[in-house]
């Protein structure tokens, strides 16, 4: 009957008593303010992290490179590659004291840094030269200039990057011998006229009429901007190294993208285009707002080897 089924509702009302339309709009309410605040936790505990992942030391990232026509002595050749420094307020000169003693003790040996070593103001290059003049590596550092070096002024973070004890490369090559073997490392400048994913084209051909030609010795491009590597990759160089992206400072790993995506396809990490590979470090500061989401400072460290018999 009528009766009996309104009982039974209401028996199962929690109150012993029928819902009203008051109790679902509070309910509705209680919802929409719940939810509010729980968007607004996990906002604050996002950028926290994002925080501390900016701040801490950098990740140490490992790999072993393979390539066919590496010389014999340049088998098990350990680079570090470090990039994006950005000496500045938000990378003091303690925390690249820390970074240095860090790459310092993965005993590489060669260390190489793709840009931008200096965040805008000429005022936090005694800071640099200061925390990386102690940074060693038997085959030395090589470093190359990056836009915000540029912005900086490219003259004075030359001779801060000089004065820190370093090889600067622009448009040639340094050529290092080791073991009886010859390793090019060729450096170009950041592009003046930059688009994007430039491959830099009439730079790389200034460095490469200065470098030893590939059957005299084996070649890495140092780069700034991974979009080198689309003419690197055509004239048959072997690795090009390079930076800048920052891993955008914010990843989403379930979906794999980055607002990096917007300036480059090459935002983070390994590419090959035939016999030649790309790695894009995440850097090591920041610019902006200081946070990393998803994709912490790294200091990648490379193994060069020969393919396995």
């Amino acid at each position: 009957s009528r009766a009996s089924f309104v009982v039974r509702r209401a028996s199962e009302s929690p109150a012993g008593s029928l819902r009203t339309t008051d109790d679902a709009r509070l309910s509705r309410r209680q919802f929409l303010a719940r939810a509010t605040y729980a968007y607004a936790a996990a906002g604050v505990g996002l950028s926290a992290y994002g925080v501390w992942s900016a701040e801490r030391l950098p990740a140490v990232t490992r790999r072993t490179l393979v390539f066919d026509n590496l010389p014999p002595g340049l088998d098990g050749l350990r680079i570090a590659h470090l990039s994006d420094v950005h000496a500045g307020i938000h990378m003091s000169g303690e925390k690249m004291a820390a970074i240095v003693a860090h790459t310092n003790g993965l005993k590489p040996d060669l260390i190489v840094q793709t840009g931008d070593m200096i965040d805008i103001s000429q005022q936090f290059i005694p800071d640099y030269v200061r925390a990386f003049r102690d940074l060693h590596a038997p085959l030395g550092v090589v470093s190359v200039l990056g836009n915000h070096d540029r912005y900086t002024g490219e003259d004075a973070v030359v001779k801060g990057v000089r004065d820190a004890g370093q090889v600067f490369v622009r448009n040639g090559a340094h050529v290092i011998e080791h073991r009886g073997a010859a390793l090019a490392l060729v450096g170009i400048d950041d592009p003046r006229n930059w688009r994007a994913d430039d491959p830099q084209d009439e730079d790389l051909d200034a460095a490469l009429g200065l470098t030893p030609p590939p059957s005299e010795a084996f070649r890495i491009l140092l780069a700034h901007r991974p979009g080198a590597f689309d003419g690197a990759a055509p004239r048959r160089i072997p690795l090009t190294l390079a930076g800048h992206i920052h891993g955008g400072q914010f990843y989403l790993p379930v979906i794999g993208w980055s607002p990096g995506r917007l300036i480059t396809k090459y935002v983070m990490g390994h590419f090959t285009q035939g016999d030649s590979q790309l790695y894009v470090s995440r850097g090591l500061g920041v610019v902006g707002v200081p946070l990393r989401v998803f994709a912490p400072p790294e200091i990648a460290l490379f193994e060069l080897r020969r393919p396995s018999d």
